[in-house]
């Protein structure tokens, strides 16, 4: 039996979910660390590692769905899982930039540009 209730479930989505919410101006915060973020990222995700986001986390929007991408989708449930205790609308990117990438979506690799950095504003 679930210990968790329907209202704290973290919801997740598939990479092709994501894709169709790609070019509507979503939040995709990556949370790998920036070595595996410059070998390879989906096209629009911020790069903010796990560890950054308790820093950060009163800087991310409030008021909308934050994707969150990792390389198969462990460590972004660990950044929804925290993010959702604390009232943000959290989603999980099933299977993450892996999924992403097999699945032939569009990616960026190379150095990492300052506007694929998430900042705070």
């Amino acid at each position: 039996m679930n210990n968790q209730s329907d209202e704290q479930a973290i919801k997740e989505i598939s990479v092709a979910q994501l894709n169709d919410l790609v070019d509507h101006n979503v939040t995709l915060v990556d949370v790998r660390e920036e070595y595996e973020f410059v070998e390879i990222r989906a096209d629009g995700a911020k790069l903010l590692p796990l560890d950054q986001i308790p820093k950060v986390s009163e800087s991310l929007p409030s008021d909308e769905a934050i994707y969150i991408i990792c390389a198969s989708g462990n460590r972004s449930m660990v950044a929804c899982e925290y993010l959702s205790a604390r009232g943000f609308s959290a989603v999980n990117i099933i299977g993450g930039t892996i999924a992403w990438n097999l699945a032939g979506y569009k990616v960026n690799s190379g150095p990492v540009d300052q506007s694929e950095i998430f900042a705070s504003p």
